[in-house]
């Protein structure tokens, strides 16, 4: 089947011409689809899974990614990204919305760190910003023993009867302490999710 293909001029230069429908060497897209030795994905796709695979065979998109994700066995071997159980997030490129570009980690031997396409974040919690409260199962007091909260007796004229202050006297801060949270929450921090497959285009292989 035939495509056309389009030609975009600018001012002084001309873009190279793209086949229509016919997605760049290198993109990522979801699958909505089961991805298995008896269904693999549809020609030109590979699985974003991260394993290793021909630099020569799959010349076109090497070219494109490199060894971003991985340089295999660094001669004839390069990686696919590996998306598995994983969110997908834009390039930080400087402008601090990602706190933690500076400390992302290489999905494999010989990808690449920091702020780059390809790198990787650990799991990680960010402090509330509008603050949390507890419950009162903790709530509890501390009593003050021997002083009592009410007269004694009443008042007379030169009798040893005494006349307390009413209201109880307040403890000192000896009780205050902290908690130590040991247990409990879950161990994964996400948004409700859906699985899909992640497949990424190479084009024409060499076979």
């Amino acid at each position: 089947m035939l495509q056309a293909t389009i030609a975009i001029n600018q001012t002084d230069r001309e873009i190279p011409q793209v086949p229509v429908g016919v997605p760049l060497i290198g993109s990522i897209v979801g699958y909505g689809c089961i991805v298995d030795v008896s269904s693999p994905p549809p020609d030109g796709w590979l699985l974003c899974d991260g394993h290793p695979v021909s630099r020569s065979t799959y010349a076109a998109l090497f070219q494109a990614i490199g060894t971003l994700h991985g340089g295999g066995d660094g001669v004839n071997t390069f990686n696919l990204p590996d998306y598995r159980g994983r969110f997908q997030r834009g390039v930080d490129d400087g402008t601090g919305r990602d706190p933690n570009a500076a400390t992302r980690y290489a999905p494999n031997v010989g990808g690449v760190t920091g702020d780059v396409v390809g790198s990787i974040e650990n799991r990680g919690t960010a402090l509330p910003t509008t603050g949390w409260t507890t419950n009162t199962t903790g709530a509890h007091v501390h009593s003050v023993p021997h002083l009592p909260d009410d007269n004694s007796w009443y008042k007379i004229a030169g009798s040893h009867y005494a006349a307390w202050n009413s209201g109880s006297p307040a403890s000192t801060s000896g009780g205050a302490h902290t908690h130590t949270v040991n247990g409990g929450g879950d161990v994964d921090t996400c948004p409700v999710n859906v699985y899909a497959n992640y497949l990424i285009f190479y084009g024409n292989a060499v076979r």
